[in-house]
């Protein structure tokens, strides 16, 4: 099977799983383009300009064929999780929610970077690493009913999990930590906090799997 066909066999597992039928209606609505599409009508301070944007596109598919980038080369890397269960469905729900924003102004050597193995990890993989390190220490940093819990999950306890080997603070703390507690909100009010996987349809948790990229 190449690394651009379904897996078929997991499918029927996390339908299973679910509880879910056979029926297939095929990709799921992401509802992306649609969100991509008012941000692009209505933007007052932000211009998106079509033709480079093709090129953009085009730029990152040539690159991904030039190596071989798939669903098996991302969880190769020793910090993606390598199963296809509901937990790694939870660690890319989160990883995703706190994907932004890792620029600093500091040098290579000064800026925000975490320990971890016995590597420094900056950027991206330090989101991961930090991630990774949390739940290595029992605390459930992937769980959404753990980020709404305040009394277990307290901001002094989320600024230990985030904290790096340099002197400077992850970058724009406060607003992930926000993003965290209002993404558990949001679940809990919909009656879906129970885990993200368990809420989502067997078809959109398998394209979770399949095509979350972790690419700045």
């Amino acid at each position: 099977m190449s690394d651009d066909e379904v897996d078929h066999e997991l499918l029927d597992l996390l339908r299973k799983r679910f509880d879910l039928g056979v029926q297939d209606d095929g990709p799921p609505e992401t509802k992306v383009l649609e969100s991509a599409e008012f941000i692009y009508d209505n933007s007052i301070d932000v211009a998106l300009d079509m033709r480079s944007t093709k090129v953009a596109a085009q730029t990152v598919l040539e690159e991904m064929e030039k190596r071989e980038y798939s669903t098996k080369t991302w969880s190769s890397h020793e910090l993606h999780p390598k199963a296809k269960d509901e937990n790694t469905v939870n660690f890319i729900f989160t990883m995703d929610l706190l994907n932004f924003s890792f620029w600093s102004e500091k040098s290579e050597e000064d800026r925000f970077a975490v320990a971890y193995r016995e590597k420094r990890w900056t950027g991206y993989w330090g989101l991961v690493a930090i991630l990774q390190r949390a739940l290595d220490g029992d605390i459930p940093i992937t769980s959404p009913e753990f980020w709404i819990n305040e009394e277990k999950c307290t901001d002094e306890l989320l600024k230990t999990v985030f904290q790096g080997m340099t002197e400077e603070e992850a970058p724009i703390l406060e607003q992930r930590i926000k993003c965290l507690r209002e993404a558990g909100r949001v679940l809990d009010e919909v009656g879906l906090l129970r885990s993200i996987s368990a809420s989502m349809p067997a078809e959109l948790t398998m394209f979770a799997l399949r095509n979350s990229t972790g690419v700045l």
